[in-house]
This record gives C-alpha cells, sequence and structure tokens, in this order.
C-alpha cells in the first residue's frame, strides 16, 4: 500500500490528545506538480482555441485592419462614416482613448467575421474532389483555378494539428441507387446467375421499399453529425463486439527489416522509446504536430492522433467504453516484466527524466530478482478473452481496494512498455525468425501484452522493437506516424553512446525507485486467470503467421509498369488466391475518409470484372504477354478509379452499414441488409503507409526505408481466409504480413506467401517480354 500511501498529500488522525496531522511530502510534490501540469495544458488548450477561432487569419491581419480604420476614421471615407457614429456610446471623456476603443472593437469584430468567412470558404472549397481524378499532368482549368483559391486561402506559417478541423467538410452520404448498383457489380464476379438475379431482386426491393425511408433517416441524422459513419462505426462494430481483442481486434507493427538493431540494450532502447513517445505526446497535447496536408494544399483530418496514448479500452458486459485521460493524470508508464507490474513516473519534479536517468529505472526493473506471484504471472490473460467475461471480472475482483488501485496505475497510464524476456531477430536467409518476430509482437504468449491499451510498446531482451496496438482508438496510419518518429529518433546521432548506453550524464543523484505494483487476488480469480491464460494460448497456436520479405523489385519497378502499385498488389492478391483455391472470394481493402471530418476507413472491393479477367488471362497459356500486360492495367486502372472513390465516401459497406444500424432502430427488417452485412470476407487486406510523415529526411529514400519500418500485420477476419497486410518498404522492397488459421485444412500463411511470390514474378515476366 506504500504508492497508495504517497498519493495522500496529508493524514489526520484524532485522538484524546488532540488531532495529530501527519504532512507527506511526496504526496504534496506529486499533488502539486499535478495541478501545474494540469494549468498548463488548460493554457495551451487556451491559447490553442484562440488561434483556431481565429484561424486561418494572423495577427498580420489584424494590424492591417485596425490600421485601415483609423485610416477610414480620419478620412471619413463614404458610407464607412456611419460605423463610427458608434463612439458617442463609449463611456470616456479622452477622444482619443475613445478612437482607440471604438478602433479595437471593430478591427477584432471584423478580424473574426473575416476568420469564419474564409474557414466556411475553405469549407466550401474543399468540398471540391475533382482533383483526385487528375494525374499525370493533366490539370483540368477547373482544378487550377480551384488550387489558386485555396492557396489564397490556406494558412502561410506553422500550422497546428487540429488548425484545420472546422474546415474539414462532412462525409457526404450516397445515393441509394449508386450503393445499391455499386453493390451488385462487385457480387456479379462471385455468384452464379441464379443467385445473382436473387441478390438483384432483393436490391430492387430494398431500394423502392423501406431503403427510401432508411435513406432519409439517415441524411437526416448526417445534417447534425459531425461523421454519420464514424461513431456508429466504433460503438457497434469495436465497442459492442464481444470478442476477444487477441488476434480479433488488435494488430501489430514494428521496426526495420534489418538484422542490426540501434542498440542490443533493452533498458536503453527502452528509454529511447519512452522518451519519443512521451516528446510525441506533447508534441499533440500542444498541437504542434504538423498535421499531414496532401500535394501541400489538402488538409486531412488529425483528431484520430488525440487519443494515441493515455486511453485504454475498459471492457463492459454488453459494450465497452473508452476511457481518456489527460496528461496530467497520465504522468507515468505501467512497465511489465516476467509477469511483475510496475509504475514508473517520467517526471521529476516540472521536467522530463533524462534518457540516461530512463534507462537506470528501467535496468532497474530488469535487475528485480522478486518473484512474480503465481495469480500475477498471468493477470495480461483477462484482457485477451472475451469482452462479457472480463467485465464480469474485473467487476467482482477489481473494483476496489488495492487491485482497482493497481488496475487504476495500468488503465490511467501514458502507454503500457513490456520488456520481454525473449530476444527476436530478422535474418534475411531465415524466415522463422521473422515470423515469430511479428508474432511475438501481435500476441506475445497471451499474458505479456495488455491487450485493453492504447499502445502497448514492446522491447525484447536484444533491443527489438514493436507495438501492439488497440484498433478502436486509431487506424494504422496514425500509428504509422508515430513510429516513424520514434525510429527517426532512434537513429539520430548522439542517442546512444558506442557501448550500446543512452548518451548524456544523469543530473539526479536518487531518483525514486519504479513502484512495484500490489495485487490481492483470492483463489476463485486465479482459478479464472487461468482459465483465460489457456484459452488466450489457443488462440495463439491456432494463428499461422508468415512474413514475405520479398526484395525482387518493388513499387518502383511496378510505376515503370505505368499502374499504380496498390493496384499491382491487388491483383497479385486476387491470382494468388485463385491459384490456390481455383474461385475468388469476396475481398476487403482499407482505405481512408480523412479528407473528411472524423472520417476514417471504407472499403475498396478488389474483386471486379476487370480483376477477374484479369486473372483468368493470366492463368491461360494460350494469350499472349501483351494481352495480359492490358488485361493487368485495365483492373489496375479500375482498381484506382474504386479506390479514389472510396476515398471520398462513396464506396458501398460504410453506407450499408449505416442504413443497416438505422433499420435496427426503427425496428424494420431488411433480408437484403441482412444478407450483405453476412457475407464474410475470406480475403482481408489493408496497405501501411510509409514516410508520410517529414521526419526522416534522409535523401536516400530506399536507404532508410527498411530502417523506418516493415510493417505490420492483423489476424485474419473469418476463420476459413486470411488477413494481409503489406508495405512498400522504398522503391525495392515489399514486405508482406499474411496471416491464417491452423484449424482450417483450406488455408496456409507459407502456403499463400510462397504462390504470392510466384505470382509477383510471374507479373514481372510479362512486362519483361515486352
Amino acid at each position: 500500500m506504500a504508492e497508495a500511501r504517497q498519493a495522500v498529500a496529508f493524514q489526520f488522525t484524532i485522538t484524546s490528545n488532540g488531532i495529530f496531522i501527519d504532512f507527506n511530502q511526496v504526496g504534496i510534490n506529486n499533488a502539486i506538480q499535478t495541478v501545474l501540469h494540469a494549468i498548463r495544458l488548460k493554457w495551451r488548450n487556451f491559447r490553442n482555441s484562440l488561434h483556431k477561432s481565429v484561424f486561418p487569419n494572423s495577427a498580420k491581419s489584424y494590424l492591417i485592419i485596425a490600421m485601415v480604420l483609423v485610416l477610414l476614421r480620419y478620412l471619413q471615407f463614404g458610407p464607412v462614416k456611419y460605423l463610427f457614429q458608434l463612439e458617442a456610446y463609449i463611456p470616456t471623456q479622452d477622444p482619443r482613448i475613445t478612437i482607440a476603443t471604438h478602433v479595437v472593437i471593430l478591427a477584432t469584430v471584423l478580424w473574426i467575421t473575416l476568420a469564419y468567412f474564409k474557414r466556411y470558404m475553405l469549407k466550401v472549397l474543399l468540398m471540391y474532389k475533382g482533383w483526385i481524378f487528375e494525374s499525370g499532368g493533366k490539370i483540368s482549368l477547373q482544378t487550377k483555378i480551384w488550387y489558386g483559391l485555396i492557396n489564397m486561402l490556406k494558412w502561410k506559417g506553422k500550422l497546428q494539428l487540429l488548425s484545420y478541423q472546422s474546415s474539414l467538410p462532412r462525409l457526404p452520404v450516397p445515393s441509394l441507387e449508386s450503393t445499391t448498383k455499386r453493390y451488385l457489380q462487385s457480387v456479379r464476379p462471385l455468384v452464379n446467375d441464379e443467385k445473382y438475379d436473387r441478390m438483384a431482386k432483393l436490391a430492387n426491393e430494398f431500394q423502392n421499399g423501406i431503403g427510401c425511408k432508411l435513406q432519409r433517416y439517415l441524411v437526416l441524422y448526417s445534417w447534425w453529425a459531425s461523421n454519420y459513419v464514424s461513431s456508429w462505426w466504433e460503438n457497434y462494430v469495436y465497442l459492442r463486439s464481444r470478442e476477444s481483442l487477441l488476434i480479433n481486434s488488435n494488430y501489430y507493427m514494428i521496426d526495420g527489416a534489418t538484422e542490426e538493431t540501434v542498440t542490443n540494450r533493452q533498458a536503453a532502447r527502452a528509454a529511447s522509446i519512452t522518451r519519443s513517445v512521451i516528446q510525441y505526446r506533447q508534441m499533440i497535447d500542444d498541437e504542434s504536430l504538423e498535421p499531414l496536408i496532401l500535394r501541400d494544399s489538402i488538409p486531412m483530418c488529425c483528431k484520430q492522433h488525440l487519443r494515441q496514448m493515455n486511453t485504454a479500452r475498459l471492457p463492459g458486459k454488453e459494450f465497452d467504453k473508452i476511457a481518456h485521460y489527460s496528461s496530467s493524470i497520465s504522468r507515468h508508464i505501467a512497465v511489465l516484466h516476467k509477469g511483475r507490474y510496475y509504475k514508473l513516473d517520467l517526471y521529476r519534479g516540472p521536467r522530463w527524466l533524462k534518457l540516461v536517468d530512463l534507462e537506470k529505472q528501467f535496468q532497474r526493473i530488469i535487475d528485480d530478482e522478486e518473484e512474480p506471484l503465481p495469480s500475477e504471472l498471468h493477470l495480461a490473460a483477462l484482457t485477451a478473452v472475451d469482452r462479457t467475461r472480463w467485465a464480469t471480472i474485473r467487476e467482482e475482483y477489481f473494483s476496489n481496494g488495492i487491485n482497482k488501485q493497481s488496475l487504476d496505475v495500468i488503465e490511467k497510464s501514458a502507454f503500457v512498455l513490456v520488456l520481454d524476456d525473449t530476444e527476436q531477430f530478422y535474418q534475411e536467409n531465415d524466415p522463422s525468425k521473422f515470423n515469430s518476430f511479428c508474432k511475438a509482437c501481435l500476441c506475445g504468449n497471451g499474458y505479456n501484452r495488455w491487450f485493453d491499451k492504447s499502445m502497448t510498446a514492446i522491447i525484447y531482451a536484444n533491443g527489438r522493437f514493436g507495438a501492439n496496438l488497440e484498433h478502436t482508438f486509431a487506424d494504422a496510419p496514425i500509428f504509422g506516424h508515430l513510429l516513424e518518429y520514434l525510429m527517426t529518433n532512434d537513429a539520430s546521432p548522439g542517442r546512444f553512446k558506442p557501448d550500446g548506453h543512452c548518451d548524456g550524464e544523469s543530473s539526479v543523484d536518487n531518483i525514486g525507485r519504479p513502484t512495484r505494483l500490489k495485487w490481492d487476488i483470492p483463489s476463485k480469480c486465479c482459478e479464472e486467470i487461468e482459465d483465460c491464460a489457456q484459452i488466450a494460448k489457443s488462440a495463439i497456436s491456432d494463428l499461422d503467421l508468415y512474413v514475405l520479405d520479398f526484395t525482387e523489385y518493388g513499387k518502383g519497378y511496378m510505376k515503370t509498369c505505368k499502374v499504380s502499385p496498390d493496384g499491382y498488389m491487388q491483383m497479385a492478391l486476387q491470382l494468388t488466391y485463385y491459384r490456390l483455391s481455383r474461385q475468388f472470394c469476396l475481398t476487403y481493402e482499407s482505405s481512408m475518409t480523412r479528407l473528411y471530418r472524423e472520417g476514417r476507413t471504407e472499403t475498396v472491393r478488389p474483386v471486379t470484372t476487370l480483376s477477374t479477367e484479369f486473372v483468368h488471362t493470366m492463368c491461360d497459356k494460350k494469350k499472349s504477354s501483351a494481352e495480359k500486360r492490358q488485361a493487368l492495367r485495365n483492373a489496375c486502372e479500375n482498381h484506382a478509379m474504386l479506390a479514389k472513390e472510396a476515398m471520398l465516401g462513396y464506396g458501398i459497406d460504410r453506407h450499408l452499414f449505416c442504413l443497416y444500424v438505422v433499420s435496427k432502430y426503427l425496428k424494420l427488417d431488411s433480408p437484403f441488409l441482412k444478407e450483405v452485412l453476412s457475407e464474410p470476407w475470406r480475403l482481408s487486406t489493408s496497405q501501411t503507409p510509409h514516410r508520410q510523415t517529414k521526419f526522416c529526411k534522409d535523401d536516400d529514400y530506399d536507404a532508410c526505408a527498411k530502417k523506418l519500418s516493415a510493417g505490420g500485420g492483423f489476424g485474419p477476419v473469418a476463420d476459413d481466409g486470411y488477413g494481409v497486410s503489406y508495405i512498400f518498404t522504398g522503391n525495392r522492397y515489399v514486405v508482406i504480413h499474411i496471416t491464417s488459421k491452423k484449424s482450417c485444412r483450406g488455408t496456409g500463411s507459407e502456403k499463400f506467401a510462397k504462390m504470392l511470390r510466384k505470382s509477383l514474378l510471374d507479373m514481372r515476366k510479362i512486362f519483361q517480354d515486352s
């Protein structure tokens, strides 16, 4: 209970001899620093709010308006002179003060009005999306004029993270007719004539029946919701899901696909990663993190950044809740090492701990020889089972007393850091080591990852780094930005000494040791924990993960083929799946909608009539290379169009999902929606974007690409399907993460990887033959 007592600034006891007050200096200092940190955050928030309220105006524009008003005041120019008749109502006798006060009031009103007008005009201009369909230097006059107007209104100085947030347009609701038409086009290659006719009939009945009513309600909802998809998507797809987060929701990211790491000292790497994460969090709090701007003019929504740290998903019996804490509360991280949990404070007074001090703290945890309690060792397995069971156990055994205090430390931490006692490697000639590395990041052993936290950073015994990430809070590209920042900082000069320790000298003689968290777990709860550990172990043993490090060529070569690299990869995946199963399947590819306010994702359906035509052409030995090239280009061009339409909110699946939610609210049954949403995604795919930020300034893109990150992956969506995530590391490499389930005899991740490699080589050959 020592850490609980330290949280209390003073205690008093009433006895027969009087009142005795016991002051706790540590508790008082902690309370003061927490209050000061909260005040600083509130001041920054207030300052940022002022900036956003007048964005995109500048202080210079205010001075210009004031000077013009003063000039007009003395010239008595035109109708403007009537504005200055309000001076009679200013209660002062000094004419200079009267004029100055009146000019300040008028300038402020005009300045704020101008800011609102500019933001509204910017929002109107950003509704235009014609630019996305123009490339290759062929830009229409309309788009050129649009670019000119955007550049006139955009901020010329340093942008804040959320500067453009209020200027982003709302996600549009597609028409019911277009969505049903697109849906039927997407399933045509997947079903026979009989089933297609049946689906066409259901779609027609829906479109001309209850679909019209559902659409009207959805359009009305979209008028007042910031984003008509995101809140429902978060609530119903994530928070109401009762499946375990292990494999089903969480995903992983890893550091570079290189045999060398920046340091092989675990404590030093943990210190470097921790310091960088807290610096990144500081930039988010200050809103000094530069937002992502496409083509130097088109802003993207950055709201997902706000919940990357200080966030936990709390289990509920029917639905989970998101708990996001202020950085003034999350001044620590939770550290897990060999089944023991620690609270590590990141600040000493108002300042961050230095790198060398953080390394010292982590080394103390590593050197601690105290054994974990039997119940403590497998404690994190509770976060790896179905949510209802975890919620029931949490309510019964962790809702009060010392268990609640320790659980609060974990859930209110900035993030969880695991000092893993295993070593993980990347070796180009031994794929098994890379597979082990990636699987350890996604699953661990089932009880050494805290799956409820937005981020669990994992530092292995030999200094390798990975992260386990919860999908509810943010999508992979958002954490990809953080990962680029971490890797760039790690590689910066002066970060580590030649011996691998953190550079610098400690300025503090005595730092309080990390606090070991205590638990009081009864035998009945211990049995529950052990059972959860076995369930997690069983799920992990069923996961089949294989990583294909494809080094023969990359997106640089694909671009020379005059096709989209993403479309090229998607066609390779379709060819691979067909060669293995002799059929096509419903395929999911994730696309972002962050061009709109609070946008998250939309689905691209890569299986089309043109994609199946390409696959059949590739499998036909009678077809020439020229015919195969043309079929590939046609399929890729069509895929690129579908991807762009999805980015603009004109996909199929989010619209149909929201119509289904409305139907449930209205208690209306739709056979069409029920069937559409029950279709399994046997091939779920995603591309991890690379080098979207400006953190890495290395001119040699290919030299630094593999050092930044080798991407990450996720579990299969269907029991008889695959989860495939790929990342173009530079122009010459592609790293492809493939998952499936061993319990399904028809799938196999290594088998898929080998066939995918063959497909990619065969696709290159049709261009080499020319």
